[in-house]
């Protein structure tokens, strides 16, 4: 999972938060062995951890890949001075729901609000994951992590009087806690005329229906895009934090989506960026402002989560409205398409000045897009019948 947000912290400093990646593993490690050092109230003593630099970047690499899961560092003056994470408390359907969280800050950062800060970013991070509930366990003596932990919102629910022994004091009892996610977590926007929210799984028909009516008869006779919708929700690249819907009058409107692919560069190397789409608005919406309201607040969500750059397939005459240009104009190529044939069709929106500076190469459509025409076939046959028409202006058969 992606996170990036600068704090002001007591003393003035500016803090860094962000979620690690594979070249912080050495940081990582150094930080995780003075932390456990410096107190007793953590789980591990530095002796214990067995994790080398090169299994921290392993670890950092997975949770920036995950959809779910995350380790947020906190940097100050270009250093790593404390973490947090969430994870998973199991992957089974009795307890996906539920995500554990830890946190620790270097003793020199104490007091400066960098505890509170790392622990603001996991839950809004358990949030956007879709969990049900946060839980964690701190030791019953660390006074000033409880007040801090009850401050935002976790509640006692139970202890354990023999939870830790520690080789210095003995018996350390834990007090277990817990913080229900739910209620208006997933509201990405809300004023008196719409709300903008991740899907759920309550939504899934009525999007793929919104879809189906938003796209019928338009690029070819019936369409295609509902079943890319329900074939996507279940792909690695998929982005779940980035999956919204749009909602006025408490009806459906319209629904945007994001997924992650690569450019694959002149050198060699990959870069990762997002695709977007299918974004619908349904029929009676349409041209009304609704749309440009989704996908503007869209690719802000994305860019807060630190993505870089957008590519896909569009028409500039709505998109260039939101800042996307030609993908030509970075040097990136449609994968494919001809030397010399039109690719007006193709854009690029910077969501991080100059990330894509020096980078020319050929993006790449994630697999999750190209559907046989037989399973749509079937999978719209699940649907009321609608009549397939073969209309002008339409680009496939």
């Amino acid at each position: 999972m992606k996170y990036r947000k600068t704090v002001v912290l007591k003393d003035g400093r500016i803090c860094l938060l962000r979620n690690g990646e594979a070249i912080d593993g050495q940081a990582l490690l150094d930080t995780f062995n003075r932390t456990h050092a410096e107190t007793d109230f953590l789980l591990t003593y530095p002796g214990e951890h067995t994790y080398t630099a090169e299994r921290e970047a392993e670890f950092l690499k997975k949770k920036a890949e995950s959809p779910d899961e995350v380790e947020i560092l906190a940097e100050v003056d270009g250093r790593v001075v404390g973490s947090s994470g969430i994870g998973c408390v199991g992957r089974r359907e009795k307890t996906k729901h539920r995500a554990e969280f830890g946190v620790s800050v270097e003793k020199a950062f104490w007091g400066l609000g960098i505890g509170r800060a790392l622990t603001e970013a996991a839950v809004e991070c358990a949030k956007r994951a879709g969990y049900l509930q946060l839980e964690l366990e701190a030791v019953a003596e660390n006074k000033a992590a409880l007040a801090l932990y009850k401050s935002v919102g976790f509640a006692e629910y139970g202890r354990n009087p023999l939870g830790f022994i520690s080789r210095y004091s003995g018996p350390q009892e834990l007090v277990l806690m817990r913080m229900e996610l739910r209620g208006g977590e997933d509201i990405v926007t809300q004023n008196e005329s719409y709300t903008i929210r991740r899907e759920t799984q309550a939504d899934r028909r009525a999007v793929e229906e919104l879809i189906r009516e938003a796209f019928w008869n338009v690029y070819r006779p019936g369409c295609s895009e509902h079943y890319v919708m329900h074939v996507l929700r279940e792909d690695p690249a998929f982005v779940r934090e980035l999956d919204f819907v749009m909602e006025k009058d408490g009806r459906l409107i319209g629904q945007n989506l994001f997924m992650k692919t690569v450019i694959e560069t002149d050198g060699g190397e990959t870069v990762s960026v997002l695709t977007m789409g299918p974004i619908s608005i349904a029929p009676a919406y349409k041209r009304q402002g609704w749309g440009k309201k989704l996908l503007d607040h869209s690719l802000e969500r994305a860019a807060a989560m630190g993505y870089g750059a957008v590519l896909f397939e569009g028409n500039i005459g709505f998109y260039g409205k939101s800042g996307f240009t030609y993908a030509r104009e970075f040097g990136i190529r449609y994968h494919d398409l001809p030397e010399g044939a039109d690719d007006s069709f193709f854009l690029c929106k910077e969501l991080i000045p100059g990330y894509l500076k020096n980078v020319t190469g050929v993006y790449q459509t994630p697999a999750g897009y190209y559907v046989d025409d037989a399973d749509v076939d079937a999978f719209d046959r699940t649907f009321p019948p609608k009549e397939k028409l073969k209309l002008p202006g339409q680009i496939f058969g």
